[in-house]
């Protein structure tokens, strides 16, 4: 029974393997190695299954948040500085050549000079001072303006402005008259009917100012304006009369401004004179300033070119919100922008602030 199997002897034959080699211990060493810095990097969320994932977080990108804060704060401060580089740029800050013009006293109370300008010269401005120091008149120069391809005093005269009321009275109707009367050498420079409801007067005087017409002007539905004459004087009647239509009482005061002239100049002649009676020594002085035509276009281009400043400016400055709050949308809702949303937040948040300074930089700059 020597081939008999027995249950607790191991069945070897000359065919089973063997196992060789060396074993090794299974840890979790290797596997859970940079466990805490890779999780840093993952954020857990719950799946529409329920499952959790590990989702990669969004890297802060520097560079992107730069670009959201710095666009629109340069749509910001750009603009402040067209504006202070435009204001910087006064048209009306031109050199010229102020001086003052001496009339020598002629014949009794006339004085006189000669003042003649060149072809590229012209008149700019024009002013009496003499009656602060030597006399109770208030002279002014009152410019003829001459619009072409540059402006230019073609004459001037110096003229003493007054100021009176005067009553028109009604008589039948609605009409109203009253007597009006000017001196050989004055004229009329504009009047003003008292303020009525619904309309406006203006008093338009004629070449010379020996008569002048009143118009009432009056707006329609649609603001078109309706012009109507009056009113009307001339001087042979010396009659002011006035009829719009309307009952304004028993009488008005019609307020009419006069100047009434004592001398002048005008480029075609080149001679200046003045003479009111009254004896201001051996001279009279008159101040003027001259430009030339090329001072005038170089002050025409800087006007030109603040005009563009300013419109650019405010271009910018209406652009700078949109332009952050378009970077906040679009940095918040594409994949890896949010950097860009943040910086465009910390810009738009910042606009009133700059917007405060800037002004403030602007009214202490004198500008």
């Amino acid at each position: 029974m020597s081939d008999e199997y027995e249950p607790d002897s191991p069945i070897m034959t000359s065919e089973t393997p063997l196992l060789s080699g060396s074993t090794t211990t299974l840890t979790g060493g290797g596997t859970l190695s940079g466990t805490s810095s890779a999780s840093d990097d993952y954020e857990y969320v719950t799946g529409p299954d329920g499952q959790m994932y590990a989702v990669k977080k969004e890297p802060f990108v520097w560079k992107k948040f730069f670009i959201g804060l710095g666009v629109p704060l340069f749509l910001m401060i750009l603009p402040l500085i067209l504006m202070m580089i435009a204001d910087s740029m006064d048209p009306w800050d031109y050199d010229g050549e102020s001086q003052t013009v001496s009339l020598e006293k002629g014949e009794g109370t006339d004085y006189s000079t000669d003042f003649v300008l060149t072809d590229d010269e012209y008149l700019s401005n024009c002013w009496i001072t003499e009656y602060f120091d030597r006399s109770d008149n208030r002279y002014y120069c009152h410019e003829d303006w001459h619009h072409s391809d540059w402006d230019e005093i073609i004459s001037v005269s110096f003229v003493v402005e007054s100021h009176d009321e005067h009553l028109l009275v009604r008589g039948n109707g609605t009409a109203y008259s009253g007597v009006f009367t000017l001196a050989s050498n004055e004229s009329v420079d504009w009047c003003n009917v008292p303020w009525w409801e619904d309309s406006w007067y203006d008093c338009q005087a004629s070449v010379g100012a020996e008569s002048f017409t009143i118009i009432k002007e009056t707006w329609g539905e649609y603001d078109y304006p309706n012009r109507e004459q009056v009113g009307h004087w001339n001087a042979n009647d010396s009659i002011l009369h006035f009829d719009d239509g309307e009952d304004h009482g028993s009488d008005f005061e019609l307020e009419i401004e006069t100047f009434a002239s004592f001398g002048g100049w005008s480029k075609e002649t080149g001679v200046m004179h003045f003479d009111d009676g009254d004896d201001y020594g051996s001279n009279f002085d008159i101040d003027v300033h001259i430009e030339t035509k090329e001072e005038q276009e170089d002050r025409d281009r800087q006007e030109d070119t603040a005009a563009i400043l300013g419109g650019i400016s405010s271009l910018m400055c209406m652009a700078a919100p949109l332009v952050s709050i378009g970077m906040i949308i679009y940095g918040f809702a594409a994949s890896g922008g949010k950097a860009m949303g943040i910086g465009a937040t910390v810009a738009i948040v910042s606009y009133p602030v700059i917007g405060f300074f800037g002004c403030i930089a602007v009214l202490s700059g004198g500008f």
